[in-house]
């Protein structure tokens, strides 16, 4: 098990009983980010091991959706020195309206990055925006943890390679 699995694991992120998932789909257990995205002891060596497969890229803009990604987006953009953007579900009802916390333009390279994974229709969601009505160009994706239950299937049919620090049945068991 890597360092970052046994990061995730021991910070009591993973939770056993029953949930519902964002997917809709019901899970037996349950990967609560902000328990590895609050604590720095956890935070920060995954901000590190992603600003270091993002070293040799040239990205533009570091973007996450909200809420979830935005700890996860802030450290990594901290530790790259890349300007962090947060992508909104919906367009903000107050202030400019829109959908894109930060700044992220036409023709920019872009990083995207989740914390946790099922079907990735988040990621995807904001893959749309990001390359339609921003003309921005998705160049990486990386989410901390991958569920194994279809992302990266459902990523590579829109041509795109799912990274991932940890997968759920090969870096962290499911008791």
């Amino acid at each position: 098990m890597s360092t970052i699995s046994n990061l995730i694991k021991t910070s009591g992120a993973i939770k056993y009983g029953t949930f519902k998932l964002a997917s809709g789909v019901e899970s037996s257990y349950y990967i609560d980010k902000y328990l590895f995205e609050t604590q720095p002891e956890v935070l920060g060596p995954i901000a590190d091991k992603i600003a270091e497969m993002l070293s040799t890229s040239k990205i533009d803009v570091i973007a996450g959706p909200e809420l979830g990604a935005v700890p996860l987006v802030t450290a990594v953009s901290l530790r790259t020195g890349i300007p962090a953007a947060f992508i909104r579900k919906n367009t903000k009802g107050h202030g400019t309206q829109s959908r894109v916390e930060g700044n992220l333009g036409q023709g920019q390279s872009v990083a995207l990055l989740e914390d946790v994974t099922t079907t990735g229709s988040t990621m995807l969601d904001s893959i749309d925006f990001i390359e339609a009505a921003i003309g921005a160009n998705i160049s990486r994706l990386i989410v901390v943890v991958d569920r194994n239950e279809g992302a990266t299937e459902n990523f590579n049919n829109k041509g795109f390679d799912l990274e991932y620090l940890a997968q759920i049945g090969t870096d962290i068991a499911i008791d």
